[in-house]
């Protein structure tokens, strides 16, 4: 074929077509000389990334600015220098080397089941994943700390090295099998221990993978991420090639191998633990896959600055390695690498997250995903990934296989994270890590062009995540191990200071500086903002100043309605009290509180646990929670167990764990003074009830201590069984006649520990409660009592600290047994101590009553007993109302009642008149003084009331509110009636909304409460209430159609009640 070229311009124009075909021939051939890369990966090699748009060019020169200013700068530079050279040392070709392909397995566990193969369940006390590993001193090996023993028992490293390809890649038909021999216990058996990648199985059928176990945490969680990450950091510190150079080479060989990689090809009826759930992964599993890549792409980020000359050594190296056959034949130039790192690893991210190979909690694939879009910052593409994220969607299924359609994160804020600043979680814990992930994705879109529109600082509910985590934090150093968090008793808090310093320099709000001081130990010193920042000190001098104005952080009671979480705390003086009114001490272990939890029960990582309460006091947690599960599996364990209600301090109706629901209904909560209340409704826990009602109260004792009121109403079923446990402790009872049980659990003596066969007909969990004694006739009433052990040694020196639980009224029978927390978590304790008091019948109603009542060496309690309750001259069910007469040492008698008809007048012990939802009457030598009334009006003497007043509720009706996203909303109410007390003394109260939530399935059941910040007169009888930044909308209407607008908890014309508590002192 002839080519006619005529003209110069025409001349240019098929030179440059030749020249084009030329270069697409000589590409194709390259890519017919590969085993695997797409050939789109070498046709042209044009990278898109043209410069550093995370660790722009601005913030390294803050970073390198500060290290010269600040020691604390210089710290983490020299921390990361050092890690770097220690990888440095090894040299490139082990670096390069270190990185495994597909054929290598991996898994995030050996053997759940078994535990270790020398031990069992011993290796639990070593955590949950308790194999330990030196990779860079005895690579290939794995010690099990429960034995010592090191697996495999084979060479496994000559093996390996024996099976590479000419690619560098493991082959293991190429392996060379006489290296599967034990050799470090011969004694056992040639076989014993030997692992050829695929996992040994012993003598009982039991599979057990080293090998795949060592590939996930040994090499890609630790050696292959922290060298990558101990290189970016090194090279961003120093600016030095070196740094930069080796960490190219391991993350080129990343990008070799990565389009391949595929954990859902180790499955689990294989042995292999590895996935979220999806069954699907990359290197890691869905969830875990997400932090592993967001790593890597950040070094490409970093290390670009360095990748510009063909003359760096990174290119020598890598293009010695093309030449010798391994990792393929485009490493000729850096633009050749950038684009093997562009196409083996970023443009891997949004077809793996589409695919659900990159896939976990809320913001974990969506942070991946910004990160992958903003690094390549390839106008087009980077829009169209980050369009993804929040775009509409959810997870489905294509071909059986697992698809996600959208990032949903714009529909996540609304319909997800609740008007506290939760997410759909239970668990503290993980809702923590939606904060943790959603801000990465904040912090990677803030200030990139190509993100217009998507930033999350400006979503009122974000703003509202960063506070979540401050306002569950009990005693100064605890959050309440609901659901999967923590571990029994331990000392943990998920606010952090990064996050809240964050918060404050967005916000402004001083309660994040207050919590910014208290996190950093009360102190300025040492608070700075990050390595990156301009002024990294200024925000100290921002926090001082909020801390000379406003004061230190000032944690009372707390009742989150959205989350379903209400705390009383004692601490301080009581609030409406006279100065001459005894205060609580100060110190931080003198703090008290009583918690109760009435949110999540069916959401991933809850328990069953609708109103389960706790508390903390004398620096202790005294009621620890069983916290995160021994395996987040669907294991019997798990599900009879640790998660399940019997395992709460809560009641188990008809041998069933409760059933999933949202949220529970707050009927009554005031943080008012002597008297700390909050009554709570969990209408769904269970189908077969018609009440399911749990009122608590904290009542001051003295100014070192305080007790607690308990009573638990249940309506419906054939049984009800109260279980409580104190921490770890020595238990004694007084009052009952408990017979040891010989053998057995409490499902009966014939029913072992952990029996399966009962847990597969009986959902109970009473199979995992043993040394069982009951009192098959128990009196009216008895005392139980636990001497704590601090198991944390969280106290300064031992001290003599009890809980006592004393109960009355009728019962069945009464148990004392024993539960075991988590034994994978190192501290947890080995057991705790239960008390499980059973009622039986025929629609069944009980009151459970009791006071609880933590104290130092001797209890200051004299005498706790039932007070009668007549209306009319006629003695009243305790479901209706029930009364409690508490005689106190120090003189003080306390009369409680609780009711559930308030408008209805009580006469207590044949003298003391009522008239409330709740109330308390102290006495001190037969005279008055102290009253207490919620809901109500009256309480005191039948001829001369302590308290009267006019009006116990104001009520009305919702005119209008605040409908769109907002830091400050309003609901203005039309009163039935004109206040008789000043607005003002409707603030800090609670505004009840009756709206649709008990005709709404459980899981969509949204109460509408809320806690008044401020009031304001609107003319007539119509006033405006501020609940601040609690949103009232409760989600999109469609959320494939956000033009359809919002759904809210609340609508115009429902009836509203604002309960008033009235309280009295006697010098008032």
């Amino acid at each position: 074929m002839r080519l006619k070229l005529s003209g110069k311009r025409n001349g240019r124009k098929w030179i440059s077509l030749i020249l084009t075909v030329m270069a697409v021939s000589f590409a194709l051939v390259i890519a017919n000389n590969q085993d695997s890369p797409p050939v789109e990966k070498v046709i042209g090699i044009r990278p898109s990334k043209t410069k550093s748009t995370i660790y722009t060019k601005e913030k390294v020169k803050a970073a390198r600015l500060n290290i010269n200013r600040y020691e604390w700068a210089k710290e983490e530079r020299d921390i990361a220098v050092e890690r770097a050279e220690r990888y440095l040392k090894l040299g490139y070709v082990k670096l390069w080397e270190a990185v495994t392909a597909q054929s290598i397995p991996r898994s995030m566990a050996v053997n759940q089941q078994a535990g270790s193969p020398v031990t069992g369940r011993k290796i639990d006390e070593f955590g949950a994943y308790p194999y330990k590993f030196e990779p860079l001193e005895e690579p290939w090996k794995l010690v099990d700390p429960s034995s010592g023993y090191k697996f495999p028992t084979n060479d496994f490293e000559a093996y390996y090295r024996s099976g590479l390809d000419k690619n560098g890649t493991f082959s293991p038909d190429l392996a060379d099998k006489r290296y599967l021999v034990n050799e470090l216990y011969p004694e056992k058996g040639e076989k014993w221990g030997v692992d050829d990648g695929a996992g040994w199985v012993d003598d009982q059928g039991n599979k057990f993978t080293f090998i795949a176990y060592y590939a996930h945490w040994a090499l890609w969680d630790d050696f292959i991420r922290n060298a990558l990450l101990s290189f970016r950091d090194a090279y961003l510190f120093t600016g030095q090639q070196k740094y930069a150079d080796a960490g190219v080479i391991m993350l080129d060989r990343v990008a070799d191998v990565y389009p391949q990689m595929d954990v859902s090809a180790f499955a689990k009826q294989d042995g292999f633990i590895n996935n979220g759930g999806t069954g699907q992964g990359k290197i890691l599993g869905s969830i875990w896959e997400a932090g592993l890549i967001r790593d890597f792409i950040s070094c490409y980020d970093a290390f670009f600055p360095a990748m510009s000359s063909d003359k760096a050594r990174f290119v020598a190296f890598l293009k010695g390695q093309g030449e010798k056959g391994k990792g393929g034949k485009l490493k000729q130039t850096a633009a050749g690498v950038k684009k093997n790192i562009e196409d083996g690893l970023l443009r891997q991210v949004y077809p793996a997250v589409k695919k659900t190979q990159i896939f976990g909690n809320a913001g974990f694939h969506q942070s991946a995903l910004a990160m992958a879009a903003v690094v390549l910052d390839e106008k087009n593409t980077s829009r169209e990934w980050i369009d993804f994220i929040f775009k509409p969607g959810n997870l489905t299924t294509e071909n059986g296989n697992p698809i996600l359609t959208g990032g949903d994160l714009s529909a996540l804020m609304v319909n997800e994270v609740d008007r506290d600043g939760y997410g759909d979680e239970a668990s503290p814990e993980y809702n923590s890590y939606w904060l943790e992930h959603l801000r990465l994705v904040a912090d990677i879109l803030e200030g990139y062009s190509g993100a217009k529109g998507y930033d999350l600082y400006e979503n009122p509910k974000f703003r509202k995540m960063f506070s979540g985590f401050i306002d569950i934090v009990m005693a100064g150093k605890f959050t309440p191990q609901i659901g999967d968090s923590g571990a029994a008793g331990d000392a943990r808090i998920y606010a952090r200071l990064s996050n809240v310093l964050k918060g404050f320099m967005k916000f402004g709000d001083p309660k994040f500086a207050q919590a910014a001081y208290r996190l950093n130990g009360n102190s300025l010193e040492g608070m700075h903002g990050t390595i990156f920042d301009d002024e990294p000190v200024a925000v100290a001098g921002r926090v001082k100043t909020i801390i000379d104005q406003s004061g230190e952080l000032n944690a009372g009671s707390v009742n989150l309605t959205g989350y379903g979480f209400a705390a009383l705390v004692n601490g301080g003086s009581p609030a409406g009290a006279e100065s001459a009114v005894p205060s609580f001490e100060s110190s931080e272990d003198n703090l008290q509180d009583v918690w109760m939890y009435y949110g999540r029960t069916g959401a991933a990582h809850s328990h069953k646990d609708a109103l389960n309460i706790g508390i903390h006091a004398f620096g202790l947690d005294l009621t620890p929670d069983m916290g995160y599960v021994t395996f987040p599996t669907d294991n019997p364990l798990r599900m009879r167990w640790e998660s399940n209600t019997v395992s709460h301090n809560a009641v188990v109706v008809d041998r069933k764990p409760q059933s999933p629901a949202w949220v529970g209904l707050p009927r009554l909560f005031d943080d008012n003074g002597r008297v700390k209340l909050m009554e709570m409704e969990a209408p769904f826990a269970y189908p077969q009830t018609e009440k399911y009602q749990r009122t608590t109260a904290m009542i001051y004792a003295d100014p070192n201590n305080g007790y607690t009121v308990d009573f638990f109403r249940i309506k419906g079923g054939q049984e009800h069984v109260f279980s409580f446990h104190g921490a770890e402790s020595s238990v004694a009872a007084e009052g009952l006649r408990l017979v040891e049980q010989n053998g057995g659990t409490y499902a009966g003596a014939e029913v072992p520990y952990r029996d399966e066969a009962y847990s597969r007909s009986n959902t109970s969990g009473f199979n995992y409660l043993t040394e069982v004694s009951r009192d098959s006739m128990p009196p009216g009433r008895f005392s139980v009592d636990w001497s704590i052990v601090d198991t944390r040694k969280l106290l300064k020196k031992p001290e003599n600290i009890h809980l006592k639980l004393t109960m009355l009224g009728e019962l069945n029978e009464v148990a004392l047994a024993v539960g075991q927390p988590p034994q994978n978590k190192p501290g947890n304790p080995e057991k705790l101590h239960f008390l499980l008091a059973k009622r039986t019948g025929t629609n069944l109603s009980s009151v459970f009553t009791s006071v609880i009542e933590p104290y130092r060496n001797e209890s200051f309690i004299r005498s706790v007993q039932l007070a009668a309750v007549t209306r009319n001259g006629k003695t009243v069910d305790g479901m209706e109302a029930r009364a409690l007469k508490v005689e106190l040492k120090s003189g003080r008698v306390d009369y409680i009642i609780s009711a559930l008809q308030p408008n209805v007048s009580y006469l207590i012990d044949g003298r003391i008149q009522f008239k409330g939802a709740f109330g308390v009457y102290s006495e001190n030598n037969n005279v008055p003084e102290y009253g207490y009334v919620n809901g109500g009006t009256t309480i005191g003497e039948l001829k001369n009331p302590f308290v009267q007043t006019a009006g116990g509720v104001v009520s009305g009706t919702v005119v209008d509110f605040t409908r769109s996203p907002a830091d400050s909303n309003q609901i203005t109410i039309r009163l039935e009636r004109p206040l008789s007390e000043e607005l003002e003394s409707l603030i800090g109260r609670m505004i009840y909304v009756e709206n649709d939530y008990l005709r709404l399935a459980p899981n969509q059941a949204r109460n509408a409460v809320y806690p008044i910040k401020g009031v304001k007169a609107e003319g007539g009888n119509r006033i405006v209430i501020d609940i601040g930044n609690v949103t009232l909308i409760r989600g999109w209407r469609n959320p494939n159609d956000t033009s359809r607008g919002y759904q809210y908890d609340i609508q115009p014309g429902n009836q509203i009640t604002i309960p008033l508590p009235v309280q009295k002192y006697r010098f008032s």
